[in-house]
């Protein structure tokens, strides 16, 4: 399947702590009835490590829900240095696609590619998503695979994502 995703620009994460959050930031950057996935993260120059990746039906009202996470506001908080950002897009889905299929598989499939960058993850739980790395070493003279190779347990389950 083909997927298509519109991305916003990047919305960078205040200090919120005179409202007793950790961190706020401008939703109207985020229309209201959009479905797709975000990412929050850290931005450091030209350098991005996701730490939460997600999914919804309408933006705007989940990446809001987050921002009481305590969990999730501490882990970015925690997080190296950096500016904390939300990327958000928007998914655009093609004839015969249903919605909450696109949206599951954009989720994993940005899980998987973050978590095979090293990215320090965690889940809708506050863990950190576990994963596995081996090195190649050997005599060839141009090696065919990288020499680290990240895995995470990672499947896809037809009620949702198995973190």
């Amino acid at each position: 399947m083909n997927l298509q995703i519109e991305w916003m620009r990047p919305i960078q994460l205040s200090d919120a702590s005179k409202q007793k959050m950790l961190y706020d930031l401008n939703l109207s950057k985020i229309p209201r009835a959009t479905a797709g996935v975000y990412i929050f993260g850290r931005r450091l120059g030209s350098q991005f490590e996701a730490l939460y990746v997600g999914q919804a039906t309408k933006l705007n009202g989940r990446i809001h829900s987050h921002l009481n996470d305590l969990r999730l506001m501490q882990h970015l908080q925690q997080a190296k240095r950096g500016a904390r950002i939300v990327l958000a897009g928007r998914i655009k889905t093609r004839r015969g696609q249903k919605l909450d299929r696109c949206l599951r598989l954009a989720e994993l499939a940005l899980i998987r590619h973050f978590l095979s960058n090293g990215d320090d993850l965690i889940n809708k739980q506050g863990r950190r998503l576990w994963r596995h790395s081996f090195e190649s070493s050997g005599q060839s003279r141009k090696p065919l695979l990288p020499r680290t190779i990240n895995y995470s347990g990672l499947t896809a389950k037809r009620g949702g994502t198995s973190l």
